[in-house]
């Protein structure tokens, strides 16, 4: 059955409610495979002869490396918006320059191969950039992507892009926002924190939380009563050695006291487990049983750790000094006093379980990026 017999059976108010059914049930109905590059990828076929498809949009940034960027990059693959669908496309890759090199170049000849193709031309293509030359790369991936017709998103990830901009007026932030407007590109900030700091600089900007996968839920086994967890990469801002002042600080009253770090390893200290990089299934036990999260970070755009530790029910302190937090995390300035005063609580007796805010929920977000996605595609 093609489209024109429905119009000649139904009423366009009719059809259109059909077509929303089909749509919503064929999003429901929808698989993930991996492409031989590795991308997520949730194909649609157009059975019904509607003379529709569902449009696709294409993640591009490092979504196989570690950190909260790639954590994003995947879940929103896995979890597109209703009615759209969605693939991974890599740029980066471990080793040394020659090797990232060549990842760059793998992704840029993909982009340009699928943007070529009008049948296979996503509708939009969104970037997921840092700051400094991560920004500088995505930036010219998405002018091949928008010479080739396809409307682009960039999406600001880092914790001091303020910083790299420099003072308001400073050529960089000009030359950024030129960037921008030149590509016509939907620019997307992590927070409304975020857009208010960064549209001195770049104009105006759209603000998405980051999405925080279903599998971050509390747990059903016991909490530890005297463990501190700090998750993060093996970079000085990250905040290990304060975390262990920290603990040091502590101990002389609570001598079972324990700290788990990630990211360090062949740490020995009295109290302390470093235990390197860990699992996805590993950080999300951690979780499920730590008594708080310590995040003494110099900076953070929106920590991913901070976000999936609410979802766990896992209480959070975290440097007062950050930005794009949710209200529920508690918050000290970055001294060893302050946060001796501000643990001692979570010591002391059992706390309420914490509570991840509704806008950070992934039907949430899901729904600002249809928006999003949807005016990006709008030439009207």
């Amino acid at each position: 059955m093609n489209l024109p017999l429905l119009e000649a059976i139904f009423n366009v108010d009719v059809l259109k409610e059909i077509r929303a059914v089909l749509q919503a049930l064929t999003g429901m109905a929808s698989f993930c495979t991996c492409g031989l590059s590795g991308e997520i990828r949730r194909p649609f076929h157009d059975t019904v002869g509607l003379g529709w498809t569902m449009p696709r949009v294409l993640h591009v940034g490092p979504c196989n490396a570690r950190g909260g960027m790639a954590t994003v990059m995947r879940t929103l693959a896995e979890h597109p918006p209703d009615g759209w669908s969605a693939e991974l496309l890599a740029t980066y890759s471990e080793g040394g320059v020659w090797s990232k090199w060549r990842a760059y170049r793998r992704a840029r000849r993909e982009l340009i191969e699928q943007c070529r193709d009008s049948s296979n031309r996503p509708d939009v293509v969104h970037f997921h950039a840092a700051s400094d030359w991560s920004w500088r790369r995505k930036i010219r991936l998405a002018g091949v992507a928008r010479r080739l017709g396809a409307p682009v998103v960039i999406h600001l990830h880092s914790g001091k892009f303020d910083r790299w901009l420099g003072a308001v007026g400073h050529r960089r932030g000009i030359a950024v926002r030129a960037a921008h407007e030149r590509l016509d590109a939907c620019v997307v900030v992590l927070s409304e924190n975020w857009a208010a700091r960064l549209e001195v600089h770049l104009g105006p900007l759209h603000a998405v939380n980051n999405p925080v996968h279903p599998r971050f839920q509390p747990g059903a086994g016991p909490k530890d009563t005297k463990h501190l967890l700090l998750l993060g990469r093996n970079d000085p801002v990250k905040g290990h050695a304060f975390a262990i002042e920290v603990v040091d600080a502590l101990r002389s009253k609570h001598p079972n006291l324990q700290l788990t770090m990630t990211g360090v390893a062949n740490v020995d200290h009295p109290g302390v487990n470093a235990r390197g990089w860990v699992t996805d299934a590993e950080v999300l036990e951690l979780m499920q049983r730590a008594t708080l999260l310590l995040v003494p970070s110099e900076y953070e755009g929106q920590p991913m750790v901070v976000l999936e530790a609410l979802a766990c029910g896992l209480p959070v302190l975290a440097n007062a000094s950050l930005g794009s937090l949710p209200e529920t995390a508690a918050l000290a300035e970055l001294n060893v006093q302050s946060w001796v005063n501000a643990i001692e609580p979570f010591l002391q007796h059992p706390q309420p379980p914490a509570t991840l805010p509704e806008h950070h929920r992934l039907s949430a977000v899901k729904e600002r990026w249809r928006q999003l996605y949807e005016d990006s595609t709008n030439t009207d």
